[in-house]
């Protein structure tokens, strides 16, 4: 399964920094692991905007593109195959401050709060949700991003 974090953020670069490697950890995670036909990829977009950008990020409802596909984003051709994404949103207020612990924590936390809606995607039938948040769970715990009480 490919796992990614996409961002539209106005944290510092240092911030984008640590939530890009816990994308890349994450990424490297779930390449191995199978969950089900149903569910090849999944993104989460995580949103994290000032607040006077606000109006121009909203989130969006969960999304998934069964089969393959080929769309074009800005002229960038960008091939899926049974993918869903998860759009993640956190006030900036409650975010820009915080060191690296608290804010992969925060991430995470959110991150596992918005991936139940997975369940109300009604085209993904072959998918072993609660295996796949048992694992990630279960990472996240292991690796001290969360605390076990969240669970």
């Amino acid at each position: 399964m490919t796992f990614g974090i996409a961002q539209y953020t106005n944290l510092t670069q240092e911030q984008n920094n640590w939530i890009n490697d816990l994308s890349i950890e994450l990424k490297s995670f779930f390449e191995k692991r199978n969950y089900g036909k149903d569910l090849n990829e999944l993104y989460f977009g995580l949103i994290t905007v000032k607040p006077e950008f606000d109006q121009f990020f909203k989130k969006k409802r969960p999304r998934y593109r069964p089969g393959e596909r080929v769309s074009n984003v800005d002229g960038i051709e960008i091939k899926s195959n049974n993918c869903a994404e998860i759009d993640c949103k956190i006030e900036f207020s409650q975010v820009s401050k915080l060191k690296k612990r608290e804010l992969i924590e925060k991430v995470c936390e959110e991150i596992l709060t918005e991936l139940d809606c997975l369940n109300r995607l009604s085209k993904l039938k072959n998918f072993n949700f609660q295996s796949y948040k048992s694992d990630l769970k279960k990472y996240l715990i292991d690796k001290n991003y969360i605390k076990e009480k969240i669970l």
